[in-house]
Order: structure tokens, then sequence, then C-alpha cells
């Protein structure tokens, strides 16, 4: 996840990680609260291409 989010956004490690694990605590979305704080420089429509990304690697794992 992280691979695509440094080839597809500029965005620091630590946003990279927070975003993880924003996404992470929220079943794969991200609050209106963090789209509107941390996350204010990306559009409703890169949100939307992260949070499928982060679903089709993350719901696709195997549970042990």
């Amino acid at each position: 996840m992280k691979a695509w989010l440094d080839d597809n956004f500029e965005m620091p490690d630590k946003m990279v990680a927070l975003l993880i694990w924003f996404l992470g605590q929220n079943n794969g979305k991200l609050s209106y609260r963090a789209r509107k704080k941390e996350f204010n420089a990306l559009t409703d429509q890169e949100i939307e291409q992260i949070e499928q990304k982060f679903n089709s690697v993350f719901r696709s794992m195997p549970v042990s």
C-alpha cells in the first residue's frame, strides 16, 4: 500500500502512515474529519482511489 501511495501521491512518509492508520481504524474509509483536516489537499476522487486500493489490498489478505 505504501509503495502504491508513494508512486501515485506526493506526501511525506509520516502522512502515508497516518493515512493507512486512519483507513484501518475506519474499515477502509477516511472519516469526514480526516478529509477536512489532515488530508484536505486530496480531492474526493483521490480519496476514493485510495480507499478502493486500501480495500483491495487489505480485504484480500487472509485472516490467520
